[in-house]
């Protein structure tokens, strides 16, 4: 019991000397040090996709949003990774959106299904080609949801995860 009063007792004066040092003012003659801003990748990070994710009212002005996808990147024959996207339909005009929300999971599964065929490829660089994937996407949702209803589809968001 004694040691754990003196344990408190010591904590207890540290923290008093720590608050009157931080307190005081700087030594004479010299000047206040530099407060330096460390880079914060992750707000720069989070910024970036908020940006991303925007809805865009000038070109996409009718859109809707299916739930994440996660699509195998390929390099060669060689499965390397996971994309995790979300995928953006921009709508033709006089398409109602809602219309489309009692079919979505149906949509998604057509859309897991080809991206399975068709996956993401990594080449030599490590740069992701997107455009077939894309292409077999859009195909696939367009048999559920109409040919020439949808005027794009947007993939936001790929975050690539390479398998260890």
């Amino acid at each position: 019991m004694i040691y754990l009063r003196w344990a408190i007792f010591c904590v207890a004066a540290a923290m008093l000397a720590a608050e009157a040092s931080a307190a005081a003012p700087p030594p004479e003659g010299g000047e206040e040090p530099e407060i330096i801003e460390l880079y914060n990748s992750v707000e720069a990070r989070s910024q970036a996709l908020m940006a991303q994710f925007a809805t865009d009212e000038e070109t996409c002005s009718n859109e809707v949003r299916s739930a994440p996808l996660v699509i195998p990147v390929t390099q060669g024959e060689r499965l390397v990774g996971y994309a995790f996207v979300t995928p953006r339909f921009c709508l033709a005009r006089g398409v109602n959106r809602f219309q489309l929300d009692g079919r979505m999971h149906f949509i998604v599964d057509q859309m897991i299904r080809a991206a399975h065929r068709t996956p993401f490829t990594l080449d030599e660089e490590a740069a992701m080609s997107e455009a077939e994937t894309n292409s077999a996407l859009l195909a696939a949702a367009s048999t559920i949801i109409g040919e020439g209803r949808v005027e794009r589809l947007d993939l936001l968001g790929s975050d690539l995860r390479l398998l260890q």
